[in-house]
Formats: C-alpha cells, structure tokens, sequence
C-alpha cells in the first residue's frame, strides 16, 4: 500500500534566451477577413499581435529608456526583427552564422549584432496557441529587455541577471498593458496567474548553480524579477547589476539530497511542518502557544460522512471542504482534506504541504493578535497571513528554525520556494479561484513581502481592511 501522508481521521553566448510565455489575453479586436477559414483568421491575429506588440514595446522604450538611463533610445529596425523558419538566412551574431536550427524553439536577442529573432514555426504559435495572445508578446519584451542591456552597455554582466533583469523589464511593460495604455493589447482578469504557471516551465531546474554560465533563475527569483518590474516599472529594474535582487537557487547538498528531490519522507511532513511553525512563532510572537499534532486532523471530502469535519456544530458541504486546508475557529482545529494534500507532495513536493499548513497557521496566530478581519477570513487578512508564511520561509531559509524530528536545523531544499509558487497556483485552482482574478499574482507578491522584508512588515502592511486581492 502507498504511505499515507498523515493517518489521523476525523470522528495540502551572446544570446539572451527565452522568457516565461503569459497567460492567454486579448488584442482587441483585430480586423480579421469575412470569409476566411478559422485556420487563416487565427493566422492573422497571430501576425496581428507580433507586429502591434513590436511596436508598442519600442514606443515603450523610447520613452522608458531615457527616463531610466538619461540617454536616447535607438528602435530595433524592422529589418532586424526575424520571424524564422527553415530556409531563412539570419545575420551573423557576431560573427558566428546561423541559421533556423539556432531559433527553433527559441528566441534571442543577439548582443552587439542587434537583431531579434523567433521561432516562427514551432515555438511562437504554440505559445499563442496554448498560452494566449500575449503569450508571444511577453516572450518579445524580455528579448527588448536584452536589446536594452546592450544600449545600456550592461552586455557583459552574469547571465542570470540578465535575464531576471529581462524579466523585470518585460514586467514593467506588462504593467503598461494592464494600465490599458498598450495599443491594440489589454489584459484580463486571471492572466498574470495563468502568466506564472507558464514562468514555471522555463525555470532553472531545482539545484542548479545561479553561478551557471547559462543560469536563468529559479521559478521563484523569475517571479519576483516580474513582480519588481509589474509593481514599481524599469526604474527598478535598472540596477539589478549594482544592487542584485536575491537569488535564491540552492544546490543539492549531496546525491542523496538530489535523489530525494530535497523531500522527507511523506509520513513526516506534516510532524516537521507543525514543529517548523511553532518554533518560528515561538520566535517571534509574543505569548504564542503552539498547537500540536492533536489539533490538526485529516478527511477525505469524497469519504464517508461520518468523518467530514465538523466545525461549530456543523458538517460543511462536501463543495465547501474538498481540496482545502482550514482553521476551525469555533473549534480550535486544523484540518485538510487528506488526498488533496496527498497530490502536493508527490505532484509538487513537501514545501508546497508545508506553504498550504501554514496559511492556516497564520490565521491561528491572526485571531489570536486580533487582526483586522481575520475572523471574516477577509482579503487583507488572506494576504497578510501570506506575508507571514513569507516570514516563516524566510527563517528557513536562513537557518533559524530546528527540528528534533531531524535532529537539527532545518533550511530550505533546491526547489523549495518554486514548490511554494507551484502550491499557490495549484490551490488557486483546486479551489475554483482561477480564471477571473489574479489571485495567486496577489498572494505571492504578499509572500514576496514577508520573506524579502520580514515578518515585521507584515501586520502593518496588511492590516488596513481596504487592501484586497483583486
């Protein structure tokens, strides 16, 4: 038989290379041919949006270039953008020839040479056709990122901050469109969450170096770098060389810890989980008193209804409690919906369990605060308890937590802060929230606050019940 996740019962070069595609947009409303096929129609709003995004991120730069760097920006020329294909001829990127074996699957900016260009054939309609319309537009602003590093003369910096700075600036133009300020493009609700679900499929692989020639970043620094230049535009991405933003790629320890892929074995997760969250509250949380393992329980949703959970007084619907993770207030209680959390460890690993315990975690210690509406489960308490898993991670990460269940201090595996990405999105959806509202979006930047900046920015930047999700 398979092991159980918890077994109590009640009575979760030269080239800068591609970025994340975003989430499935709109253009507006491209002028399309009556009569054409679908084939021909979805062929021309495709073309449409690779040449009304081209232009609109040169526009942004001409402005953005030299508010950021003082100095005037000079445009790619039409005759150096190339959609590739088999037979065309590229230029020569700094002497080296190439051909469409070099963008298949790919785009680039070539440094010095100053030309872009796309896989035409494979990778740019996939993307469109599975990620959206702004999908490939995303893709072309992290290549214009590289095309500003090389006018910025910032061509020879570590690769890995190059493309988070990349990713920054493509952020910083994203935002420009969700401002509505993009010609022909605009955002819609639940596109930047489908945008970090893409991110997470051209991330470092976990225990890679950020010292790697060819180091991108993991799922979680590419994230971040997107957020910086979405939240607070170029200006701060411009001195990612000077001042760099936390790289959090952490090799494997050993072949043993590769092997493993960082996890502890399923049984423990949640024991380490409850011991790793009390002893950081016990840290930092005046007269804080940790629950233990008798207060947290376990349920299947499509079990028999004798051991659904009952809080105050009541069994929920089986709609209300499947996939969740929750704190009973009335009963002082945690509780989780066993197969769904079951499906984060093996599909996602032991941090995403972790992340999703202590959500709850935080509500617990919210009430207990008095935070404003913490008790109505509000926005701004959904965020700041975010802020404060943001806290906890952070702990970890620098050593500050111990454990007598592993005998010592306990940090962060590779992969670890990407499985806390991945649980987000993941829970987003299992609960029914994706689609309509940037959810996740909201909720990691709030995770970003408390792991950047600390526990103790948290409660201030999250108690005003005005602040919301949406």
């Amino acid at each position: 038989m398979p092991r159980r996740l918890f077994v109590a019962v009640l009575a979760v070069l030269v080239m800068g290379a591609i970025v994340a595609p975003a989430a499935p947009a709109q253009s507006g409303d491209p002028t399309l041919e009556e009569g054409s096929t679908p084939a021909a129609r979805r062929t021309q709003a495709y073309e449409k949006t690779i040449k009304l995004a081209i232009n609109d991120i040169q526009n942004y730069w001409e402005v953005a270039f030299p508010d950021v760097y003082n100095a005037p920006y000079d445009r790619i020329p039409d005759n150096r953008i190339f959609a590739a294909h088999p037979g065309i001829k590229l230029p020569k990127c700094q002497g080296q020839k190439l051909g469409y074996k070099d963008a298949e699957n790919n785009a680039f900016y070539c440094y010095v040479s100053n030309f872009v260009a796309y896989d035409d054939v494979s990778l740019f309609p996939q993307l469109y056709r599975d990620f959206g319309d702004l999908s490939v537009a995303l893709v072309l602003a992290h290549e214009w990122g590289h095309a500003v590093q090389d006018r910025a003369d910032n061509a020879d910096q570590p690769t890995v901050f190059k493309e988070l700075q990349a990713d920054c600036f493509a952020g910083s133009w994203v935002s420009r469109v969700a401002e509505g300020k993009a010609k022909g493009l605009s955002l819609k609700g639940g596109n930047l969450d489908t945008a970090l679900t893409a991110m997470l499929q051209f991330r470092d692989a976990p225990g890679s170096s950020a010292d790697d020639p060819s180091a991108h970043g993991s799922g979680f620094d590419r994230v971040s770098a997107f957020q910086d230049g979405f939240d607070q535009g170029a200006e701060q991405c411009a001195p990612y060389f000077e001042d760099p933003p936390v790289i959090t790629e952490i090799p494997f320890t050993d072949e043993q810890d590769a092997a493993s892929g960082g996890n502890v074995p399923v049984e423990d997760v949640i024991p380490l989980s409850v011991e790793l969250l009390n002893d950081f509250y016990l840290q930092v949380e005046p007269g804080f008193v940790a629950p233990t393992l008798d207060n947290v329980a376990s349920f299947d949703s499509a079990g028999p209804k004798a051991q659904l959970p009952v809080c105050g007084g009541t069994t929920p619907s089986r709609k209300d409690i499947k996939n969740r993770v929750f704190y009973c207030i009335d009963d002082g209680y945690f509780a989780f919906d066993e197969p769904y959390l079951q499906h984060v460890y093996d599909d996602i690993g032991d941090f995403g369990v972790a992340t999703l315990l202590a959500n709850p975690w935080a509500t617990y210690v919210q009430l207990n605060q008095g935070f404003p509406g913490a008790a109505d489960n509000s926005d701004n308490a959904v965020l700041g308890a975010d802020c404060f898993t943001g806290g906890f991670a952070a702990a970890m990460y620098n050593g500050a937590l111990s454990s007598t269940t592993l005998g010592g201090s306990v940090v962060l595996s590779p992969g670890d802060l990407d499985e806390t990405v991945q649980a987000f999105i993941d829970y987003s959806g299992a609960r029914g929230l994706a689609g309509t509202l940037d959810v996740t979006f909201a909720r990691l930047r709030a995770f970003r606050d408390g792991f950047l900046n600390g526990y103790g920015v948290c409660a201030g930047n999250y108690s005003d019940t005005s602040v919301t999700l949406g």
